[in-house]
């Protein structure tokens, strides 16, 4: 019941479309009812009698009453529609707001198809509902009221015999609502479950073909898609017994009226036009009682979908703006955890352990070391992704979790391994975090990005429109986009993911030019394999298993012959071998 009262909530700001569909509704009901008094007057009056006149003038009023019928009736569906689109609508902006709003945390467990099927076929759900169900069962009610009152008007005898099925038949529909609602739970659940298969196997979609795995993932689409048939079959087969119920009592109190009511005619008690009008009324009381299977199928599938949805609406952020937060707006970037400690939701043992280090404006932070040993979790932890379990992150001397986060992450700029471009043209990708920008501003910024000549190239230049995930563009390419948005955002803090572990050295050039453009007076915290970045690092945290285990310069770090050195003589010698041997050939 809370459920169904809190869709019904979103109605409110909408109340005065809501009142004029109700009067449009009833006032097509009244004259739908209307018409059989109307019809029993003409047999008894005009058709007995003989009178022409009163025929004639009958039907012009039985056209006429029609006519309004049509236009209530077109008023009532018009409005009924907008409502339902115009919840949807509000349902659909919330929660997308929401989902913005919600922290890492929450997406490190959530399936996206799930999350997918709530904003598409749950609203839906909804809609249909107040589209149709809500507008079914009020007509319902309405009718059944109105008509039961017309027919013990008419006959009382003949009502007690048609109104007989009604306590059987609504306790017959309140258990098949409570029986039918978990079951379509689980189709919707089902439904995401399977969103989630098609959602991973379109963004896998190279690796499936790579692998030559496209028989494996048909088998994989079709079992979950059999699940969902089964499902939807139970809750159809228990759908299909109650309508055939419905319609089997409707016809067993309409046949018993016939022989009851023939019966009175025959003995003059009742008049034939009074019999053929009771007739339409029990007919148009059947009416409703069909609809009850599709009003409660319907209500309960809204109601299931619309527990869903409020279960996204209802869940707080892990990460909120704190009462009074703190505006450092310029920030001058100065960075300091304090014996940081972090375990993620679920995990066995902590991701970073009594982490402490300062980083001055300005200067450079280079993050070494294997998988696992915390490098990621330093930099989700700094714009606030996660809130440490232990311990605490400054910024200027302020806790971070006390500053405005709008502030905070507007003045950290990112350029991650895994440059993720937008749908959109390449302008509109550079301008991302910086809205109102000019082309001016935009075209200097990729310039510094070393992306200009290659953006120029392009047909359509800076108006060029990107494929999925920037797909129409080369890896070094979107990396010098990601540089560029970073540069035109100019923040003060600075994160680069390995930014260059994926590209050809030519590319790796151009974009280390830029990045020491980025970097420029910024205080910037940089994993990186190659070797160039690291060597220049103002001060160089080489992590293992969430600890620092080594600290320094370049320089400082080979002269201890730890760690480090033996991560450089492994690897970043080899590189600096390569690229001497490649600066000789070029000689």
């Amino acid at each position: 019941m809370k459920i169904t009262l809190r869709i019904l909530s979103y109605l409110k700001p909408h109340w005065r479309r809501l009142t004029i569909a109700y009067v449009a509704l009833f006032s097509a009901l009244g004259l739908q009812l209307y018409i059989p008094a109307v019809l029993a007057r003409v047999i008894d009056t005009g058709l007995t009698d003989g009178n022409m006149r009163y025929l004639i003038n009958a039907a012009l009023v039985i056209v006429g009453l029609a006519v309004l019928q049509g236009v209530f009736t077109f008023l009532r569906a018009y409005l009924f529609q907008y409502l339902a689109e115009q919840v949807g609508y509000d349902l659909r902006n919330e929660l997308y707001a929401k989902l913005q709003d919600l922290s890492f945390s929450y997406y490190d467990k959530a399936q996206t198809g799930q999350l997918m099927s709530r904003v598409t076929d749950d609203v839906n759900n909804i809609r249909g509902m107040l589209m149709m169900s809500l507008r079914a069962l009020v007509l319902a009610i309405g009718m059944l009221v109105v008509v039961s009152i017309i027919l013990i008007s008419y006959n009382w005898q003949l009502a007690l015999v048609s109104l007989a099925s009604m306590p059987i038949l609504v306790w017959w529909s309140l258990k098949f609502g409570v029986t039918v609602r978990p079951m379509f739970a689980a189709v919707q659940q089902q439904f995401g479950v399977m969103t989630s298969v098609l959602q991973e196997n379109v963004a896998g979609a190279r690796v499936v073909r790579a692998f030559a795995q496209e028989a494996r993932e048909n088998e994989r689409f079709e079992a979950e898609l059999q699940t969902l048939f089964a499902r939807n079959l139970r809750a159809t087969k228990l759908w299909s017994f109650f309508f055939p119920s419905i319609l089997l009592l409707s016809g067993l109190s309409l046949g018993a009226i016939l022989w009851l009511g023939g019966y009175q005619v025959i003995t003059g008690a009742l008049t034939v036009g009074t019999l053929v009008a009771f007739n339409r009324y029990v007919t148009l009381l059947s009416e409703p009682l069909r609809w009850i299977g599709f009003i409660v199928n319907r209500i309960a599938r809204a109601i299931a979908s619309g527990g869903r949805i409020f279960e996204i609406l209802d869940t707080k952020s892990a990460i909120q703006d704190p009462a009074g937060a703190v505006r450092l707006n310029p920030m001058r970037g100065e960075v300091t955890f304090e014996d940081v400690s972090f375990r993620y939701a679920g995990a066995k043992r902590d991701a970073l352990a009594d982490l402490s280090f300062t980083a001055r404006p300005g200067e450079t932070i280079a993050l070494l070391g294997p998988t696992g040993a915390g490098k990621s979790t330093i930099i989700n932890l700094l714009p606030r992704f996660y809130d440490v379990t232990g311990g605490r992150i400054l910024i200027d001397g302020h806790d971070v979790r006390g500053l405005a986060l709008a502030d905070l992450r507007s003045q950290i700029g990112t350029v991650l391994q895994e440059t993720f471009l937008f749908s959109v043209s390449i302008a509109e990708n550079i301008a991302y975090g910086r809205k109102g920008a000019s082309r001016e501003e935009i075209e200097a910024a990729a310039r510094a990005a070393r992306a200009h000549d290659f953006i120029s190239a392009l047909p359509d230049g800076y108006d060029t429109k990107l494929g999925e995930r920037g797909v129409n563009l080369s890896g070094g390419q979107k990396q010098r986009l990601a540089i560029a948005r970073a540069l035109l955002l100019n923040p003060r803090i600075l994160i680069l993911d390995d930014a260059t572990s994926s590209v050809d050295s030519e590319t790796e050039h151009h974009i280390q030019q830029a990045l020491q453009t980025l970097m420029e007076g910024r205080t910037s915290f940089v994993i990186a394999q190659r070797l160039t970045t690291v060597k220049e690092a103002d001060q160089i945290l080489v992590l293992q298993d969430g600890r620092i285990v080594e600290r320094g310069t370049h320089i400082q770090l080979l002269q201890n012959g730890g760690f480090y050195a033996e991560i450089y003589d492994l690897q970043l010698r080899d590189q600096e071998d390569v690229m001497r041997d490649a600066l000789a050939g070029d000689d």
